[in-house]
């Protein structure tokens, strides 16, 4: 019983984990713009994710929990390259202004 819990609790944090994201990637994508994201939090974000990865393949490299790290750093990935886009893009905006 507590294994089928413990499969479902990570179901669970699995969907609402990636689903988290798309709002983000959403509204990157539509609004063109990456004004109110930091840059250095999602370079953290990016860190994370990835000792997280290693310290699961390392500790216990069962593949769900693999799957379930690979997706959330890509995700995260995903949109640190959409804030760094964005943002650089606007600067070279402001730079063509002056």
């Amino acid at each position: 019983m507590e294994g089928i819990i413990a499969l479902v609790l990570l179901l669970v944090y699995t969907i609402c984990e990636s689903i988290a994201y798309i709002p983000q990637v959403v509204k990157l994508v539509k609004t063109k713009s990456a004004d109110d994201l930091s840059i250095t939090t999602w370079l953290i974000w990016v860190f994370s994710a990835v000792c997280y990865l290693f310290y699961v393949l390392l500790k216990c490299p069962e593949t769900g929990i693999i799957f379930i790290s690979s997706l959330n750093l890509v995700f995260i990935v995903v949109v640190c390259i959409l804030t760094v886009y964005y943002q650089n893009k606007k600067l070279q905006k402001t730079s063509r202004k002056k």
